[in-house]
Order: C-alpha cells, then sequence, then structure tokens
C-alpha cells in the first residue's frame, strides 16, 4: 500500500475549520486596509509654507490610510518643501495623523533668488519673497559657511572701528573677495592679503573726507589704493 499524500493526511474538518478561519480574517482585515486618515493636525507657526502645499503633498502620501501610509515617506516629502526645516510625523488613534513642522529661519539673501537658514544652508523659494534688512551675501555652490563668517567678522570689525553696516559680502569663484557698506562705496579686497586690506581699510576710512561721495575703493594695491568718487 503506497504512502498517502499530505493532503490526503489533512483531516477534511480541520481544512474546513482552516478556510473559515482565513475567510473570516480576510473580512475582518479588509477595512483596516481602508481605513482612512480622518483628520491631520499640522502644529507649528507656519509664515511660508501654504495649506495648498501641505495638502498636496499629504493628499499623495497617506492615500494608504491610518495604519498603511508610511510616516518616514510622509517626513521625507513634507521636507521637499522649501520653506520646511524639521518634520515630525506620528499616528494619534484612532483616525489622526499628527505633524509637527518647523520652518527655516532665513539670516541672509543668498545670490540673486535665494536664502540662507539659520543652519547656513542655501535654499531656493519658488514664492516671492522680499527680506531687505537681511545682508546680502554671494559665493560659489559649497562657500556659505566661509562668507557668513567672512560677513561676520567684516560686519563686528568696521561697527567698533566706524559704525559703519557691512550689507554686502561677495566671494568670486576666483577667491576675490569684496564687500559694500551701506549707504556707500563697494570695496575690493581682491584674494590675497585680505586681513592685511581690511586694517589698510579702516585707517583709510578715519582720514577719508567726503564720504558720502565715494562710489569705490580698491585695496587690491600692492601698497596703496584707489578711490573713485560719484561724478
Amino acid at each position: 500500500m503506497g504512502k498517502k499524500s499530505q493532503f490526503e493526511l489533512v483531516n477534511p474538518l480541520v481544512l474546513t475549520l482552516a478556510l473559515i478561519v482565513l475567510a473570516a480574517s480576510y473580512k475582518f482585515i479588509q477595512p483596516l486596509l481602508k481605513w482612512p486618515v480622518d483628520d491631520v493636525r499640522i502644529v507649528g507657526a507656519l509664515s511660508q509654507t501654504s495649506a495648498s502645499d501641505l495638502q498636496w503633498v499629504l493628499a499623495e502620501s497617506l492615500s494608504k490610510g491610518f495604519l498603511f501610509s508610511d510616516l518616514d515617506l510622509v517626513k521625507e516629502q513634507l521636507e521637499f518643501l522649501p520653506w520646511v526645516d524639521q518634520v515630525r510625523v506620528r499616528r494619534v488613534w484612532p483616525e489622526q495623523i499628527e505633524i509637527k513642522l518647523i520652518e527655516k529661519i532665513p539670516v541672509a539673501n543668498w545670490l540673486q533668488n535665494g536664502l540662507l537658514d539659520s543652519n547656513l544652508t542655501a535654499f531656493f523659494p519658488d514664492s516671492e519673497f522680499s527680506y531687505p534688512d537681511l545682508p546680502k551675501l554671494a559665493g560659489p555652490a559649497g562657500s556659505e559657511e566661509r562668507v557668513w563668517a567672512f560677513y561676520q567678522q567684516s560686519k563686528q570689525r568696521f561697527l567698533q572701528s566706524s559704525s559703519l553696516v557691512v550689507d554686502v559680502v561677495s566671494l568670486a569663484g576666483h577667491g576675490a573677495w569684496s564687500l559694500h557698506f551701506k549707504d556707500g562705496p563697494w570695496v575690493l579686497l581682491g584674494r590675497e592679503q585680505t586681513d592685511l586690506r581690511l586694517s589698510r581699510l579702516e585707517q583709510l576710512i578715519q582720514h577719508l573726507e567726503q564720504w558720502e561721495t565715494v562710489r569705490l575703493i580698491d585695496m587690491r594695491y600692492p601698497n596703496g589704493f584707489s578711490v573713485e568718487r560719484l561724478q
């Protein structure tokens, strides 16, 4: 007498009960698969991120419902929004998703259409913005921290020595520095001996007459400078 197959050894009653349990489980689980997100709670003071921006992201990322939406993906997609700095996402039973958002804080204008945030990371918002009271900084990609440091040093230096306000700092691709004084002239510093040239500029400012007529100061000469005045 030959061996019976595995299926022949299964008790028909046991098999029937297993199928009933499986069907009942599916009937119970199926509604959970479609369990919708009933409410999304946004926590945080938002001034630049619009409701339409959030709706556009959340409609896609929460489409799988309350239980099966990937919250890490929700976080990642929200962080792609230009003004969003930090995101925390969690489920709040039974049907709410809570999202804590912190927006970026601009500390400087960057290039012609960007900003530097408080982490000294450049970002470029899609919408128009205006921060005329923030300094205007510029430099090659990756130089953000270096340009910010130079601006801070120059700002403190001239505020203390002459009460002048540095409002623009630029680093050219070939390494040359220039700066601008608020209601004053542009200053060309070049690539070399920058600190020495700044010291000479401080001395020059103390003795330069008719400051309001100065348009440009060129400090790139080995042992001197040139001053260009308004016509």
